[in-house]
């Protein structure tokens, strides 16, 4: 391991577990965290539509085993220890799996590397200084597990790869050796040789089912994904020996699906007892993944969460994650060469199809394509492509290239250190501090009520209050109401609504609530709470950049730069607050 790589890789390490709080989207949360959260510590937390019990798009097995286990274990040891648990260490388990798991994609390129005889050196040096190694891929989406299975899918075919290439290429050689021998003890020592030859056509069967079963239940989009892999595996040395294509193939693709099966009925029997589609007086199978698929291609399910033009994962999203690296595999691909060998019938200088560098190209070109096809595009929707691409666009990071591609380094970098500052420090990431700031501010109350508009949703399950207890409801216990307003409100509004519900909210004389606020939005809310008299302390969570408010961001910098005098003027306090949180503690007293 190189000095920069090891710098790298401890980099990862620290910002990972210890520094960053940016909050990339809900689902980091609310499709892993907050369902592990509830179940293993009992306690209240927002249980997503996904796995809703009668018909669940999401599967438990695979959580439980990444997150639950290692969860479980900590909470005896803090147990064991007497540690008391809040919101930090609870994270702290999450991204130390998360963080674990993402040195699955740099081994699996090591090894890739070390398969084709390459220095991994280079390679590795790209991907771990890519931000959505660091940052995407070391956050609990199921994303970032895909991330880890497609690279391990593509190292156990690329080793299959190499195993059918080395074993062929030895039969072909005895076999020529054969046909130029002319004793009969010579044939019968050149026959026994083919007999020693070590079996190649079903390498890595029973792991690459494995893994198919646990990617598909982890998240069925990685099918697409795994569709180029699998093509390559069942059809490996066939251009060594096309006599027996047909017959290979089918025997191939028939053994890789019984692999998969005890994968496919283990998660199936998990899924059935979680969701209780297996009891003592009903036995019915769940199978998580054809319920996703059959939610997903209905186009009015999709709508609901956001339509996107066709080409958003190649135009934006690419650029977006890989920045250089999508033009320079763009470049890679070499389209005009192409089209003019095509044109001129000169199939003999097409690239050959049966490399790992068309594996890699076509890994990230056909996911692509698959991908495209669905209107709802996000961009960590390609978080698998990382390792392919990388692959593919190393050889321009060569001492040697860069001298005609000068630039390519400080872009690579500057692009990077942008995406990770956004996206690790900035982009939602009052969030995180602002629950462990209400986990002690709440510790002494029975009923929280808390309010948040144009941010993202808040985790409930960090926050480890427990659950209600039916037998002990003679006892006063804890609870929490979070009300989520969405980013569609007019700062106008804010005011009167926030009143509105705490209107509606039981209490006796005196009432606490929580208001959470995007910074630009604050001052038009303050100004209606100051005229109304209403009591309240605020709490400042520095920085804290929401895309929900960005349209309120550009006349918060207008009015800071323009004051009402028209002359240039700037505070630094205001511009914190503006890229801040702000938590109000809104104290109501009744009549």
């Amino acid at each position: 391991m190189s000095p920069e790589y090891g710098c790298l890789v401890a980099f990862r390490i620290f910002s990972t577990i210890f520094v960053q709080n940016g909050y990339i989207h809900p689902d980091e949360y609310f499709q892993t965290t907050e369902i592990i959260t509830g179940d293993v510590f009992g306690v209240i937390h927002d249980r997503p539509w996904e796995f809703n019990k009668n018909t669940p798009l999401r599967s438990i097995g695979l959580l439980y085993g990444i997150f639950g286990i290692p969860l479980y274990i900590a909470k005896w040891i803090f147990k064991l220890y007497k540690i008391p648990w809040n919101p930090f260490l609870l994270l702290f388990v999450f991204r130390s799996v998360t963080c674990a798991m993402s040195f699955i994609t740099d081994y699996s390129l090591y090894k890739i590397c070390k398969i084709l005889k390459l220095k991994p050196n280079r390679y590795l040096l790209l991907l771990s200084s890519s931000y959505v190694i660091i940052v995407f891929g070391t956050k609990t989406f199921t994303n970032s597990l895909e991330l880890a299975l497609v690279s391990l899918l593509l190292w156990r075919v690329v080793d299959s790869m190499a195993i059918s290439e080395k074993v062929l290429s030895a039969e072909n050689e005895i076999r020529n050796m054969y046909a130029f021998r002319t004793s009969i003890t010579d044939k019968v020592v050149m026959c026994r040789k083919l007999r020693l030859l070590p079996s190649h056509n079903f390498s890595h069967c029973l792991e690459i089912g494995t893994i198919l079963a646990v990617g598909t239940f982890n998240r069925p989009t990685f099918l697409l994904f795994a569709v180029t892999p699998i093509f390559y595996w069942v059809s490996r040395g066939f251009y060594k020996n096309n006599n027996r294509f047909i017959k290979i193939f089918n025997i191939r693709i028939i053994v890789l699906f019984i692999c998969t099966l005890p994968g496919i009925f283990m998660f199936i029997l998990i899924d059935s007892f979680y969701f209780e589609h297996i009891t003592e007086n009903e036995a019915s199978l769940v199978i998580t993944p054809l319920n996703f698929i059959y939610y997903n291609i209905q186009p009015s399910n999709l709508a609901e969460h956001g339509i996107h033009f066709r080409m958003t994962h190649t135009i934006i999203n690419m650029p977006l994650l890989f920045n250089v690296l999508s033009l320079l595999f763009l470049g890679r691909l070499q389209f005009n060469s192409f089209i003019k060998i095509i044109l001129k019938h000169h199939y003999h200088l097409l690239p050959n199809i049966y490399e790992v560098k068309t594996l890699m190209m076509a890994n990230v070109f056909i996911p692509l394509i698959l991908l495209s096809i669905f209107p709802h595009q996000e961009p960590r929707f390609l978080l698998p492509l990382l390792l392919p691409i990388v692959f593919s666009t190393c050889k321009y990071f060569s001492s040697h290239s860069m001298k005609n591609f000068k630039h390519i380094l400080p872009v690579w970098c500057f692009s990077n250190i942008i995406g990770f500052i956004f996206y690790g420090y900035m982009h939602q990431a009052g969030i995180t501090p602002m629950i462990s700031h209400l986990f002690q501010e709440i510790k002494d109350a029975t009923n929280t009520y808390v309010i948040n508009s144009h941010t993202y949703s808040i985790p409930v399950g960090l926050l480890m209050i427990p659950k209600l207890n039916e037998s002990l409801l003679y006892m006063n216990q804890r609870h929490i109401t979070v009300y989520d307003l969405g980013s569609s409100l007019d700062p106008n509004s804010l005011y009167d609504t926030v009143m509105n519900i705490s209107q509606h909210i039981t209490h006796k004389e005196e009432l606490t609530v929580y208001f959470a606020l995007s910074g630009p939005l604050t001052k038009q809310f303050e100004s209606v709470s100051n005229v109304s008299s209403l009591a309240y302390t605020k709490k400042i969570f520095f920085p804290h950049l929401s895309m929900e408010s960005l349209r309120f961001y550009f006349t918060s910098m207008i009015d800071l730069f323009y004051h009402d005098n028209n002359m240039p003027y700037i505070s630094l306090t205001e511009l914190r607050d503006v890229f801040s949180l702000i938590l109000y503690k809104i104290t109501i007293k009744t009549e």
